[in-house]
């Protein structure tokens, strides 16, 4: 069984919005995620999208001695070692996003890192050139920071179509990691990897559900998702 749980932010401090986990909650889930690991045929990543400097902070200590094999990062390209300007909510929540070397370094550690794309616009309004560009440009600048290819993407929102699919594809990523109950296209030459979003919201219960497949928490995510549409 194929399970993968995605962050966004990490932090003591209580924020505006529901997508920053307290440190303590997070390891509390992935102490679950590791009795899975041990108990279960499961096969899980944890995945980060927007790549906060939190990640760096708290997260890296807890997975790197945690049993969970596959952890990605998705990092916003223009955003690298910046202040969060691009989120309608920064006013309200100002943070900022992992710098180069500690991308570097999570990379030398064991960690992939993925695309978000260039700016964190929503794909679905843009025409095919600017999705193109938000694609190569943002795979291009990563690779020069790793030096290693990226292969993996993760729309923001966690929506595609059938465009953003076919040139995902045309300039070489492999997967894409997707909101979970969207409507989309599948393909043979492309994963589409669905997850879970994980809030602070969430407790051991609903890990353990999300891990389970639980309808109601789908049900959940999908109606938080869909006030996303109002950040767009």
């Amino acid at each position: 069984m194929k399970v993968c749980l995605n962050y966004h932010n990490l932090g003591y401090n209580p924020q505006f919005g529901i997508n920053k986990v307290h440190p303590i909650i997070f390891k509390n889930h992935i102490d679950i995620c590791n009795d899975f690991n041990s108990n279960k045929n499961i096969d899980l990543t944890i995945t980060f999208d927007d790549a906060y400097e939190g990640i760096f902070t708290f997260a890296r200590k807890i997975l790197n001695k945690s049993t969970i094999k596959r952890k990605i990062v998705f990092p916003i390209v223009d955003y690298i070692g910046k202040n969060n300007t691009w989120d309608s909510a920064f006013y309200l929540n100002k943070y900022k996003h992992l710098s180069r070397d500690q991308i570097k370094i999570l990379v030398s550690e064991g960690w992939e890192i993925g695309s978000h794309t260039c700016t964190h616009k929503y794909l679905g309004r843009l025409n095919n050139d600017e999705i193109r560009s938000e694609l190569v440009i943002s795979k291009q600048k990563l690779e020069e920071i790793i030096n290693n290819k990226v292969t993996s993407f993760a729309p923001p929102y966690g929506i595609i179509d059938k465009r953003v699919l076919e040139i995902s594809k045309s300039v070489g990523y492999k997967e894409i990691f997707i909101q979970k109950n969207k409507n989309v296209v599948y393909s043979d030459s492309i994963l589409l990897v669905e997850r879970n979003n994980i809030y602070s919201i969430d407790r051991n219960k609903n890990i353990i559900n999300k891990i389970n497949n639980s309808r109601l928490e789908k049900k959940k995510e999908n109606f938080i998702s869909s006030l996303n549409v109002i950040t767009r």
